[in-house]
């Protein structure tokens, strides 16, 4: 008996001894000294103005450059190059093979006068891009966006034109059995080059990866694509042009009018051309009167409205239009005459001196 307490102390002595000791707290971390926060914030001042006017000279430093590319054709095709250079090839030599291959295969169709005009239309867009994020009123910017719009439009019109080209030149092929003389780009690849400069947004370009622009080409209400023509119009143009009263609104649904009128001719088909003139064109001209009450001519619009509602009675839409024009001729509704202050509802008015007392109202 002894012995077994003996090997039950030997055995918790053992325990004992291979515990490691209980380690003392450590005191708690102490805290810096107390910061001079009138040099801190003094020094975070001259950082924010030192950022502000740093940023001020890339924003004028990129404009420059831009503004350059956006008046020579040849200039713009070159810095969009560049671009593809340094963000596609790494800044590769312009020796490189890969660089070379693309060159002379997509890079080839840079030459035709589309796709240059495309590249110079990217840089003026880009510029007033720029400006505007820079704080520039729109007032300000307006004409040059106008004409920028007309620009725009031209270049549509010279795509469809090769539009056209391409459809005729794949009915040539079709229907000869001698293929054409190969050039180093076609038609159809010019205008693939041209869309992919105007139609996609500004953020995404080789130019403004490039040149860091990423934070200038960001202001409220813009359109970041420079070839979506609908969307500078509905954006930016016809909005100002509303609060001004401006009729150069108007322009705008002419503009739509002729353009899918010629899309219709072209397709050749009497049930498109049919449809154009007597669905869509009057649905259209719908929109232009509306905008007639936006800029303020509410008589010349509804005399429009009554127009094409008269003259398209099978309009799928007619029945909307009816409500509307009704809405907008009918009388307003008489206002119900004010309670005398302090009278509560549901109380006779008190009779004024020499007059009949009013009757209680009648409840039905």
């Amino acid at each position: 008996m002894r012995s077994l307490r003996l090997s039950v102390a030997s055995v918790a002595f053992a325990l004992l001894a291979s515990t490691p000791p209980l380690r003392a707290q450590a005191p708690p971390a102490q805290d810096a000294s107390p910061v001079d926060t009138v040099a801190l914030l003094r020094e975070l001042h001259r950082i924010r103005d030192q950022q502000t006017v740093q940023s001020k000279q890339t924003r004028q430093t990129a404009l420059q450059h831009v503004t350059a590319a956006a008046g020579n054709a040849e200039r713009a095709v070159a810095l969009w190059e560049e671009a593809v250079r340094a963000v596609q090839f790494n800044g590769a030599p312009k020796e490189n093979a890969g660089f070379r291959e693309w060159k002379d295969k997509e890079g080839e169709a840079l030459n035709g006068p589309l796709a240059r005009n495309a590249a110079r239309l990217f840089f003026v867009w880009l510029g007033l891009t720029i400006q505007r994020d820079g704080g520039m009123p729109l007032k300000e910017l307006l004409p040059q966006v106008v004409a920028y719009s007309k620009e725009l439009a031209a270049d549509l019109q010279a795509e469809d034109v090769i539009e056209e080209s391409i459809k005729h030149e794949k009915e040539s092929a079709n229907g000869n059995k001698r293929q054409a003389p190969q050039r180093k780009a076609t038609d159809e690849q010019v205008r693939k080059m041209h869309d992919h400069i105007l139609n996609r947004g500004l953020a995404g370009s080789p130019v403004v990866q490039w040149l860091k622009l990423g934070d200038f080409v960001n202001p409220e209400k813009w359109e970041k694509q420079p070839g979506n023509l609908d969307g500078i119009f509905t954006q930016i143009i016809l909005p100002e042009l509303r609060v001004q009263h401006d009729p150069r609104a108007l322009e705008y649904w002419d503009l739509k009018l002729r353009k899918e009128g010629e899309a219709a001719v072209r397709t050749k088909l009497a049930f498109d051309l049919e449809k154009f003139t007597t669905q869509r064109r009057p649905t259209l001209l719908w929109s232009r009167a509306e905008e007639m009450l936006l800029i303020g001519q509410k008589n010349r619009a509804i005399g429009e409205m009554f127009g094409l509602i008269r003259g398209n009675p099978q309009h799928p839409e007619s029945a909307a239009w009816i409500a509307r024009l009704e809405a907008l001729v009918a009388p307003a509704a008489p206002a119900a005459p004010a309670a005398p202050a302090g009278s509560a509802a549901g109380e006779e008015t008190p009779a004024l001196p020499g007059s009949a007392p009013t009757p209680p109202a009648v409840v039905k």
